[in-house]
């Protein structure tokens, strides 16, 4: 997956380029301007090989960013040393801290499959992945991108686990799997849009360090919220869902 690190390791020479010029605000929408040529160059100019057999061929992809020497949180984050559900994870601190991931990892977690670009350089922080949000199975036609399918994408981030291990996790070295990056030009680069991540609250740290979801008490206001296990929550409407446009997805 060489060339798709190369891809995402442009994010930090963007994001210092941003934080470096006087002129422009370091913030949220900073973050996802930063993060956008990835996405185009992902979501329009490539996708993964399986056992070159099967194309995983990206729908839409969400940023998860959350500075640990910084202003910029995501608490929602699985691997970050804020989020409580890591308290099972002390045994592979390295002075009570989680290692940081290499680039171009995949992340295995109860939403689905994320691939990470983070950095752990003292002053600079942070973690980052995108999250797999939707995607289609095709079979490659004599190894290539099959052209005029008309397959839809999946919007269940969790099934990607059974598409793009198919053939398991094996033990030692091998993964079970080949699986590749592959560059190949499917759609112009302008032709994505961004928009809200699905179902993702508004997550905050409370005055005694304790990480909680917003929720609406307020019927009438005017933000917008979404329900989960018989709760409404506050919906975060940070711009960080990278999806091709017009694309045909299962309900």
């Amino acid at each position: 997956m060489e060339n798709l690190i190369e891809i995402l390791e442009k994010f930090e020479k963007n994001r210092e380029e941003w934080k470096n010029n006087k002129k422009k605000n370091w913030d949220e929408n900073a973050v996802a301007e930063c993060f956008k040529p990835c996405a185009e160059e992902i979501l329009c100019n490539g996708y993964f090989f399986v056992n070159n057999k099967y194309i995983i061929d990206l729908g839409a992809i969400e940023l998860y960013y959350h500075e640990e020497e910084g202003d910029i949180k995501d608490y929602i984050m699985y691997h970050i040393n804020d989020n409580p559900k890591n308290k099972s994870k002390v045994k592979i601190k390295e002075n009570g801290v989680l290692p940081y991931f290499k680039m171009g990892r995949f992340h295995f977690h109860q939403s689905g499959i994320d691939v990470t670009f983070e950095n752990g350089e003292e002053g600079k922080k942070y973690r980052a992945a995108f999250l797999i949000r939707s995607y289609r199975v095709l079979e490659a036609d004599n190894g290539k991108y099959p052209e005029n399918n008309g397959t839809k994408y999946d919007p269940h981030s969790t099934h990607i686990f059974d598409d793009m291990f198919y053939g398991g996790v094996s033990l030692g070295e091998s993964m079970g799997n080949e699986i590749k990056w592959e560059p190949f030009k499917k759609r112009e680069k302008n032709d994505i849009e961004l928009i809200a991540r699905v179902n993702v609250p508004i997550v905050y740290m409370t005055d005694d360090g304790k990480i909680e979801k917003k929720e609406s008490v307020d019927s009438k206001s005017e933000v917008e919220t979404f329900k989960s296990g018989g709760k409404t929550y506050v919906k975060d409407t940070r711009e960080w869902q990278f999806k091709l446009k017009n694309i045909s997805e299962e309900k």
